[in-house]
């Protein structure tokens, strides 16, 4: 399987209740996705051998590649006071992030077929960021932001749900789809 593509970076902020989101929003553009997972390992050992062997999840951190920054789309994933009329952003050390939900589709080939791949986190914190800026030089490069986040588990222990699908329409109805059901009627595989 080769990936090809990604696309719809979509949103949702995590309501109070801690089982159903807002309304699904999208981030921006997708560049770029990549998920570093942070796994516990222990071994037990007896006799000389490895008796037992354990590996549970305990967080991972996302990083995006996004095409733009938006003040109005940002502050609201860092919980950040943005201000209507003049979109004057204040960035507050008493700033607190809320829970949001977050997936996207990742486009690939399997045997000239196109094939699409929907990931889902159900519980991520977004950090803050300023993007780096360049001057313009003899070349023109376009520079783009990326944005940091944890994935923890929800409360219904999941940190993460996919699905492949046959077409885009198909998994665009399934990436929204995660944000409207509570986890607790979503069936599992």
């Amino acid at each position: 399987m080769a990936s090809t593509g990604l696309r719809r970076f979509r949103y949702a902020i995590l309501n109070s209740d801690r089982e159903t989101y807002s309304t699904v929003k999208t981030m921006a553009g997708a560049i770029s996705a990549a998920v570093s997972l942070n796994i516990p390992e222990a071994s037990l050992y007896a006799d000389d051998t490895t008796k037992e062997y354990v590996t549970g999840f305990q967080s991972a951190a996302i990083t995006l590649g996004i095409d733009d920054d938006d003040d109005t789309i940002f502050a609201e994933i860092l919980g950040k006071t943005i201000v209507t009329e003049s979109k004057l952003v204040t960035s507050s050390i008493d700033d607190t992030p809320p829970y949001v939900g977050f997936g996207h589709i990742v486009v690939k080939l399997v045997n000239n077929v196109p094939l699409y791949k929907v990931e889902w986190f159900p519980k991520v914190k977004f950090k803050p960021f300023i993007p780096d800026a360049n001057t313009k030089g003899e070349n023109i490069e376009f520079g783009t932001p990326s944005v940091e986040g944890m994935i923890i588990a929800n409360n219904a222990g999941i940190w993460e749900k996919h699905q492949t699908l046959t077409t885009e329409t198909a998994a665009n109805t399934a990436l929204d789809g995660f944000f409207t059901q509570p986890e607790s009627n979503q069936q599992t595989a």
